[in-house]
């Protein structure tokens, strides 16, 4: 996978909350582009639809995989991602250290929303759900998902 794009009602604050508490690095941005106008903007009408001008910016995670953020003037000021309908509704990080890093999401504005569980009885691979401060859900595990099913199998 090469990046995951998550829209954010405050570009900036949203790039240093990625940067400080999961430690995502800035590559690109935050540039504004205005609908419509020569090359970005006309890529940008034709795959986001009717916008006067959004905001995108570009991060890292530890493992190569981006986080393209974008903020449109109308964004709301939250997300309520619901499991049961269609569509993507979480991105997972990797940290051995869930109690901490689920806490540090807690103290910088987000939610542990979760207990946390082990996903396989007497095996050690751990998980938990948190929401960034705007609402989108970030889950937590102890380990690589090839790690975990490879050495587990189904559920």
């Amino acid at each position: 996978m090469a990046h995951v794009g998550m829209t954010v009602p405050d570009i900036e604050a949203a790039m240093d909350w990625y940067a400080d508490v999961l430690g995502f690095e800035p590559i690109m941005g935050p540039v504004e582009v205005e609908h419509g106008e020569e090359h970005i903007g006309k890529l940008c009408a034709d795959v986001l639809g009717e916008f006067d001008t959004v905001s995108i910016a570009h991060m890292t995670t530890g493992n190569q995989v981006a986080v393209e953020l974008f903020e449109f003037e109308e964004t709301g000021p939250e997300n309520d991602p619901d499991p049961t309908e269609a569509g993507y509704f979480h991105a997972c990080v990797i940290d051995p250290n869930i109690e901490e890093l689920a806490a540090e999401i807690a103290d910088s504005g987000g939610e542990h929303h979760t207990d946390i569980w082990n996903l396989f009885p007497d095996q050690p691979y751990r998980m938990t759900y948190c929401k960034d401060p705007w609402g989108n859900i970030v889950e937590i595990y102890t380990h690589s998902h090839e790690r975990i099913y490879s050495n587990q199998g189904d559920y």
